[in-house]
């Protein structure tokens, strides 16, 4: 159960995550087409004015129109994981409420720090884990089912006792009955019983040399699965701290080319792959924050502490 609970539990982060980050690329996707849009309307009143040729023009009209359909999809894909968020939290969905789903997320991706040491981490899941523990709880009782088969092998004791009302066979009074008390015993020793005992202990003895195989495979798969988890967080902790100024960075690019265009410097070839440049930064940098905060869910699972949601 706290299995499932768990699994569930990730599956929501990440498909929150999810919608948080189409809602950012839509944001991004937006932006990037009204730049276009921009430079599009720039370039038709200098045409209009006589400073620059048509084919400006139509570069431009190009840039746009290619830019749009990124942003059909990221709509697209905001229902969607709207839709998929819903299901998973197990909400029906009035009739009326057709392809938009009345769904506001209000928080952000999360990029706070999140400090953790390989070491613990796998100490901390081989002792957090459901399954694991699942599992230890089966092997001790697959190891008293071997005393309990061993016990065929010993004499077995019965007792009994009680009190009791009864009627005599041999009493023509139908209302005469006989009261009193009754205590017994029984001792029983099956000598031999065709190696029936026998059989049941080898039996128990295989399957608690099951239980503990199975117990040392989960063991070892919750750390595979540990390492590969903290891997992917090293790993989009470092993509996301590899972005935090190319955004910077490019809208400066976009700024100065702008400004070179404008001198009669620059063309405006290096003004559309400025603006093309920022929204691949901008781009990456939504995708890096979406990936830290799946990874930090994911490794939070694999480690066990994952059965209530963490706010942070």
């Amino acid at each position: 159960y706290q299995t499932v609970v768990s699994d569930t539990l990730l599956a929501v982060r990440i498909s929150y995550y999810d919608i948080l980050l189409a809602a950012q690329q839509i944001t991004v996707r937006e932006a990037s087409v009204k730049l276009l849009q921009q430079e599009l309307d720039d370039q038709q009143r200098r045409y209009d004015a006589g400073t620059v040729p048509r084919f400006n023009v139509l570069r431009a009209e190009v840039a746009v129109a290619n830019a749009r359909p990124q942003l059909i999809r990221v709509r697209n894909a905001y229902r969607i994981g709207k839709n998929r968020l819903v299901n998973l939290l197990g909400f029906n969905l009035p009739p009326e409420v057709l392809e938009e789903v009345p769904l506001q997320l209000t928080d952000r991706l999360d990029t706070a720090p999140y400090q953790v040491e390989l070491p613990a981490a796998i100490a901390q899941a081989l002792g957090n884990r459901s399954e694991i523990g699942s599992l230890r709880k089966a092997e001790a009782l697959r190891r008293e089912d071997i005393v309990t088969a061993r016990a065929g092998y010993l004499p077995s004791l019965q007792a009994f006792a009680g009190y009791g009302v009864r009627k005599s066979s041999f009493e023509t009074d139908l209302s005469a009955e006989k009261h009193g008390w009754f205590i017994g015993g029984q001792v029983g020793w099956d000598i031999f019983d065709g190696l029936l005992t026998q059989g049941k202990v080898v039996s128990a003895k295989a399957a608690h040399e099951k239980s503990i195989t199975e117990l040392d495979d989960t063991m070892r798969n919750v750390e595979l699965e540990v390492r590969t988890s903290y891997s992917d967080f090293i790993e989009a902790r470092e993509v996301l701290d590899s972005q935090k100024k190319v955004q910077e960075e490019a809208e400066e690019s976009l700024r100065l080319a702008k400004a070179r265009a404008d001198a009669g410097t620059g063309t405006q070839l290096d003004v559309l792959n400025a603006e093309t440049a920022l929204t691949e930064a901008r781009t990456t940098q939504s995708l890096a924050q979406r990936d830290y905060a799946v990874a930090v869910a994911k490794l939070e699972r694999a480690i066990g502490i994952t059965t209530t949601m963490t706010t942070r």
